[in-house]
């Protein structure tokens, strides 16, 4: 199924995507596994396809804008708890000039289906910004997303002013070269790398219960 999804994302065929998708919920296919197993893939395969000249530049940002769509219009079908004043609070963006924002988006949605208060910053937020942003909402947890080699040396900062902020956040570090690259480097003892969106929700689950036993 997941070449078919690529191919149904690269002819821009929204309708058929989301069916693809949505038809996996529908079956009990948990939405973590969706993102990981099925979406992500996709993108992977098509990622090949074009470094194998299979496809055209046009057919990549086709296939990427579509996906995008896709995402959403799924999103939005997702049952969401109602949000509280006592909703515990999540940031998401890329770091500068980091453009590839569909890996920090499927995150971000994640949480907002576990019914945290999301503020989805998008791609290409400078440091500068983030963090006054971030001191302004209080999150419990920030999730830097990044997929470019030559952005890794930003992200030590990013993560020591970051950590460092008032609400004292978790700070999640989401990259497809985690799987080629040992990150620790760029990041502190605290950070927390997340290679896929099962262990993501997993550290999730993992945080509730930690709440939960904190409250007794």
């Amino acid at each position: 199924m997941t070449k078919q999804l690529a191919i149904a994302l690269i002819e821009g065929d929204s309708d058929n995507a989301f069916e693809q998708i949505h038809s996996l919920y529908q079956k009990g296919t948990p939405i973590a596994t969706i993102y990981q197993d099925y979406i992500t893939e996709a993108m992977r395969l098509i990622g090949l396809m074009w470094e194998e000249d299979e496809i055209t530049v046009a057919d990549e940002h086709l296939a990427t804008a579509t996906c995008d769509y896709i995402l959403a219009r799924f999103h939005s079908v997702i049952p969401k708890p109602k949000l509280t004043a006592h909703s515990k609070k999540a940031m998401f963006f890329c770091v500068e000039k980091e453009q590839h924002s569909l890996g920090m988006k499927m995150a971000a949605y994640l949480f907002e289906q576990a019914g945290w208060n999301v503020r989805l910053m998008g791609a290409n937020l400078p440091l500068s910004y983030a963090k006054e942003a971030a001191e302004r909402f209080g999150p419990q947890v920030i999730g830097v997303s990044l997929t470019i080699i030559h952005h890794l040396e930003q992200l030590k900062q990013y993560v020591i002013e970051l950590e460092g902020i008032s609400s004292n956040p978790h700070l999640l570090v989401g990259s497809r070269l985690l799987s080629s690259y040992d990150l620790k480097k760029y990041a502190s003892p605290k950070t927390r790398m997340i290679s896929d969106y099962e262990v993501l929700q997993k550290w999730m689950a993992e945080l509730d219960e930690v709440k939960i036993h904190e409250l007794h």
